[in-house]
């Protein structure tokens, strides 16, 4: 038998045996060089290849009113980004993206040829844009296998849509000005947005994202809105409802007197919680690059104006807590004409002789008020008015306010200086200082810092930040606050400059301002800013309403112009706030009479005249009324129950009186009333 074939077996045997000893050597050599000599290197590579380092944008956090309702929000929008080193026919591409777009094909061909690993090509895409893109994508995948290859990445594999976070303003107009408005990154600009951006924009942070056979960043739904990131959210005094309110009847005043603009302020006295700021001309937060920078900026924050005859209310509080007058005493008025000098002159727009306190400022006589300015003295004239607020901010938490510019009295040698002061010249406030001081006095005399912001919440609703009614100080007395309502009151009773103001069925302590504007440095005689500011109901008040018409055609007085105004919003606002007006029991308002129907009336006697329909059981008097004409026994039973002291002269019908009509009444208080026969 032959052996050598099963030699040549065996031969073979080992060397296919020692074959694959050495490639199962060289594999595992070549497994642990790459795992263990290389690994580290490689693996790196491998990541820089499928991953990639991407931030994750801030999501803004939302702002909210008073009752919750969303005024700015965070919508998921989509972007288009490129990566200019993958493309190599940049023309050809940017023909076929510039119209989905809305760009030229040389803007596309200069962004994705910029030397940098990645860009924007179109950030925020309307829907309509977004489903053209996709469009696009899809009629790109549905291209032949064979017009392609497959195997390489395309120029459109270097293009594609990315989630980001856009601000939006469901409300649009309302509250634009306070809400302010961010740019395209997510950062506030102006306004709220921008005061308190560290709380709203969160915390952006990176991380390693996955690339797809392409090249896409592929970003699932939860990466794109990370909560990690989501910032805080704002919840403010505003009552949208009453914000609502104030810009209708503000934009419907300006139209009716075809006025360049103008400026609401609601506040509640006692807490200082801003309920509503409106102004005209205003802005859509949405659209905020097509306004102007006026419309833009809440001018109730940042503008500052001379406040005009409104500011007379803050001179006589003044003199009335320092004991240097009484509300009955008298100031003679010059008959429309003081001279402080050779060419010092004062001027009322109606000549009158003696005004009481409470007359000058129902009147509103410049010549009274700076009459009694003067007897204050500059000295505690400037403290009183620092004190209401005057001069310095209120420390808001909002950007760019105004501290005004009130002059040191106490240093001025100029007596047209203080006088002029005493009357709203030469002095400049904003609308947020004025409603505040106006706030203090319906808050017994104490003046509270303003509240714009209530609290700061997490993503999640928790509280993380509460803000609270603060006073800042008390500045007058609250005996001289209430005297000051009570005077103030009459200014919108027959006889005031401001008798359409009240809202019906409410008592509205207020004053009016007709206040000329500086124009090139010197006093308009065609452009004036119509004022009114309020306090309602006059007894115990709920809203300190402030009401600025700026140059208004066909009438010009804040009692015509802006008075008409605060009626409409302070009634529907009230309303908002669950108060109604109350019919029982009556009260007569402020010292007029209730005036009898000539049918309802019994028939003339001829000793007296016909009796007037008073009201049956107790009535209350804020001043004093006018009980000329009355007969004795009318008198005595009309001031018998109000619960007030009478003194009676004479016979007949009432002639005289003491304390005068209008001036306010404390309990116990007696009155002196003259009589006379006509015999």
């Amino acid at each position: 038998m032959n052996a050598t074939p099963g030699k040549w077996v065996r031969v073979r045997i080992i060397l296919v045996g020692a074959g694959l000893l050495f490639l199962g050597l060289a594999i595992w050599a070549r497994f642990f060089h790459l795992q263990i000599i290389q690994g580290a290197e490689l693996k790196e590579k491998a990541d820089q290849e499928i991953n990639k380092l991407a931030p994750v944008l801030p999501v803004r956090g939302l702002i909210l009113d008073s009752k919750q309702v969303e005024l700015a929000v965070s919508s998921r929008v989509s972007s288009v980004v490129a990566h200019p080193g993958q493309i190599k026919q940049a023309q050809r591409l940017s023909r076929e993206l510039a119209p989905l777009l809305g760009f030229k094909p040389l803007e596309v061909t200069e962004i994705l040829t910029r030397a940098r690993p990645f860009v924007w090509v179109r950030r925020h895409l309307t829907p309509e844009r977004e489903e053209a893109f996709k469009g696009w994508l899809a009629q790109v995948e549905s291209r032949s296998p064979a017009a392609r290859n497959l195997r390489q990445r395309r120029d459109e594999d270097a293009v594609y849509l990315i989630p980001e976070a856009r601000r939006y303003y469901p409300q649009q107009h309302l509250a634009g000005p306070i809400l302010g408005f961010c740019n395209i990154d997510g950062q506030g600009l102006e306004g709220l947005e921008h005061q308190f951006e560290q709380d709203l924009y969160g915390k952006p942070k990176k991380v390693f994202r996955m690339l797809d056979a392409r090249g896409h960043i592929v970003v699932t739904e939860e990466k794109a809105w990370d909560p990690e990131v989501m910032g805080n959210n704002l919840i403010l005094t505003l009552d949208r409802t009453i914000q609502y309110i104030a810009e209708k009847e503000l934009r419907r005043g300006v139209e009716k007197w075809r006025a360049a603009g103008g400026l609401v302020m609601v506040v509640r006295p006692r807490t200082g919680e801003i309920l509503a700021m409106a102004q005209l001309p205003a802005m859509d937060p949405n659209f905020h690059q097509r306004y102007s920078e006026e419309a833009r900026r809440n001018r109730n924050v940042t503008h500052a104006i001379e406040p005009g005859s409104v500011f007379k209310v803050f001179i006589a509080a003044a003199a009335l807590d320092a004991g240097i007058v009484k509300p009955s005493d008298r100031f003679h008025c010059e008959n429309g004409v003081w001279r402080l000098g050779a060419r010092e002159v004062i001027h009322d727009c109606h000549p009158y002789g003696a005004l009481t306190v409470q007359q000058v400022i129902q009147k509103s006589s410049n010549i009274g008020a700076a009459k009694i300015g003067n007897k204050l003295g500059g000295g505690r004239l400037h403290d009183y008015l620092r004190a209401f607020g005057f001069g310095g901010r209120t420390g808001i938490l909002f950007p760019g306010e105004n501290a005004g510019l009130l002059k040191n009295l106490r240093q001025t040698r100029s007596p047209l200086d203080r006088a002029t002061c005493a009357f709203g010249q030469g002095v400049s406030v904003t609308p947020l200082q004025l409603t505040m001081a106006l706030a203090a006095i319906g808050n017994q005399g104490v003046l509270m810092e303003p509240l714009l912001v209530k609290e700061i919440t997490d993503p999640k609703g928790e509280k993380i930040r509460e803000f609270h009614p603060r006073p800042v100080r008390s500045v007058i007395s609250p005996r001289t606050a209430e005297i000051t309502l009570a005077i103030m009151e009459t200014v919108t009773q027959p006889g005031g400059t401001a008798k359409d103001a009240s809202p019906p069925g409410f008592a509205t302590a207020g004053k009016t301002g007709t206040a000329q504007k500086l124009v090139g440095g010197a006093y308009s005689r065609s452009k004036y800013n119509s004022v009114f500011m309020g306090l309602v109901p006059a007894q115990k008040p709920e809203l300190a309403i402030t009401v600025i018409v700026e140059e208004s055609k066909g009438a010009i007085y804040g009692g015509v112009v802006a008075a008409p105004i605060f009626r409409e919003i302070a009634g529907q606002a009230l309303r908002v706030l669950g108060h109604y007006p109350q019919t029982e029991p009556l009260t007569i308002q402020a010292g007029v009479l209730p005036t009898p129907s000539p049918k309802a009336a019994p028939p003339p006697k001829p000793a007296e005249p016909s009796e007037p329909k008073f009201p049956k059981g107790p009535v209350q008097f804020k001043v004093m009324p006018d009980l000329k004409g009355l007969t004795i026994r009318q008198v005595a039973d009309l001031l018998h129950r109000a619960g007030l002291k009478c003194r009676l002269e004479g016979s007949g019908l009432a002639v005289g009186q003491d304390p005068p009509p209008g001036a306010p009444l404390a309990p116990g208080t007696v009155c002196s009333v003259k009589f006379q026969s006509n015999s």
